[in-house]
């Protein structure tokens, strides 16, 4: 009788162990977790080398391209529906001098002249934006005091007299009087100023860009110029028949020079890292009407 239960037992026993040899190779990483016993008798039971379900595992992980992951969402053509993007974009510049009617600034990128821009000054004195258009622009000469590959002449645009006071103040606690005559539009006069090197200064852009195509997950833009890789920008999205545009906090995700008629542009790849709940279901009715 105690023979017929040990038969028994060990029946059940390795009833037990074939069933977790069935399991092992399907968790090949948990194998350090398994008792030390049961290890050693699959390890010797069954190898690597014997095993066609690992293999078949490692050859289609193999085989499985990088970038089904990155796509979550299809993308669709937006060619024909004129649809475009709301963005600003920001540079530091360097501020070489400045007046009452303009200033002298030096950038990385070639500014267009006619655009206009915002012109931040990083000091308390100048707490307000001042609106400027660029009106000309030419590549910075080897002896310039700067790393920057562009020097370009902004004319201020319906400033206020309270800004003409900050300017004033601004330009005789920070700037040395500078009468040089320099090649643009603005007269040599005691108040154009040229300013230390330590004062910052920021360019913002407003742009309104064609949107190519568009996922859930990000769009690909138009634009004359690249802005920086990896940068992240608060963008509105006007929709079709809609008045409230979506927002959007957006990275450059690639960048790509083409041409256009003759010109150079570039397709703009951006990813969406913010994008909130009803302005994503919003997007979502659009895709699916297209």
């Amino acid at each position: 009788m105690r023979h017929g239960t040990a038969i028994a037992r060990y029946d059940d026993i390795m009833g037990v162990l074939g069933k977790l040899k069935s399991l092992w190779w399907r968790f090949p990483e948990k194998q350090d977790n398994l008792p030390s016993e049961t290890g050693r008798f699959l390890s010797k039971t069954n190898t690597p080398e014997n095993s066609p379900i690992k293999e078949k595992t490692a050859t289609t992980m193999a085989e499985k391209p990088a970038y089904t992951r990155q796509r979550r969402y299809p993308r669709y053509s937006l060619q024909g529906m004129d649809l475009h993007t709301h963005m600003v974009t920001i540079e530091e510049v360097d501020l070489q001098n400045i007046s009452i009617s303009g200033a002298c600034i030096h950038t990385n990128r070639r500014l267009q002249p006619g655009r206009t821009f915002l012109l931040t000054i990083g000091n308390d004195k100048m707490s307000r934006s001042l609106r400027c258009k660029a009106v000309w622009i030419r590549a910075s000469r080897g002896d310039d005091s700067t790393h920057k590959q562009f020097i370009s002449g902004l004319q201020f645009q319906n400033i206020s007299s309270d800004e003409i006071v900050s300017l004033k103040d601004f330009m005789r606690n920070f700037g040395a009087p500078f009468e040089t005559r320099i090649s643009d539009e603005f007269k040599p006069s005691p108040l154009r100023f040229s300013i230390t090197p330590h004062i910052k200064a920021f360019l913002k852009s407003p742009k309104i860009l064609n949107v190519r195509t568009i996922s859930l997950c990000g769009m690909l833009m138009e634009s004359d110029d690249a802005p920086e890789m990896g940068n992240h920008y608060f963008m509105g999205l006007p929709l079709p028949h809609e008045v409230k545009p979506i927002m959007i906090r957006g990275r450059i995700a690639s960048i790509l020079p083409r041409t256009k008629n003759g010109n150079p542009s570039f397709d703009v790849g951006v990813e969406f890292l913010s994008l909130e709940g009803p302005d994503r279901a919003r997007l979502d009715t659009f895709i699916r009407s297209l």
